[in-house]
């Protein structure tokens, strides 16, 4: 007789326990979320740090190759000189702003996974409380 009353207790629990592994799963993406902006933040800064470098030594070549040369540094060869700074400075900006883009894009899963999270939760006592109405409703019914 209490059948459905007793249906909808674990139907419900069912779908209390559904929703809260469906919100740590959802906290659990947006840890990784969050690892993986840390990451791309690394590697913007590595990627960034390895362009200098690179430009750095192409500057000292071009400043040696003139030197061997036996040219002035002033005028056309400095404006070279120049020229590849800048472009290797605009590199590594565009390397860094590229890695920051990816690192909030990645914050910003994290955080959708963390409201996702929340909201499961919200909703986890109405997914419990639903079947067990239902059920009383139906107990209900069949005792009148």
């Amino acid at each position: 007789m209490c059948s459905p009353l007793i249906g909808g207790i674990v139907s419900g629990i069912g779908s209390l326990m559904s929703s809260r592994s469906n919100a740590s799963a959802a906290r659990a993406q947006a840890r990784m979320h969050d690892r993986q902006a840390a990451m791309e933040r690394q590697r913007g800064a590595f990627e960034g740090a390895r362009a200098t470098d690179k430009a750095r030594r192409l500057q000292g070549q071009q400043v040696a190759n003139f030197a061997a040369s036996g040219v002035q540094l002033a005028g056309s060869p400095g404006s070279v000189i120049d020229d590849s700074a800048a472009e290797a400075a605009l590199d590594v900006q565009a390397i860094r702003y590229g890695a920051e883009a990816r690192a909030s894009n990645q914050q910003f899963s994290a955080q959708q996974n963390r409201r996702k999270a929340k909201s499961i939760m919200s909703a986890a006592p109405i997914g419990f409380l639903t079947p067990v109405i239902q059920g009383a409703a139906e107990l209900a019914s069949k005792i009148r």
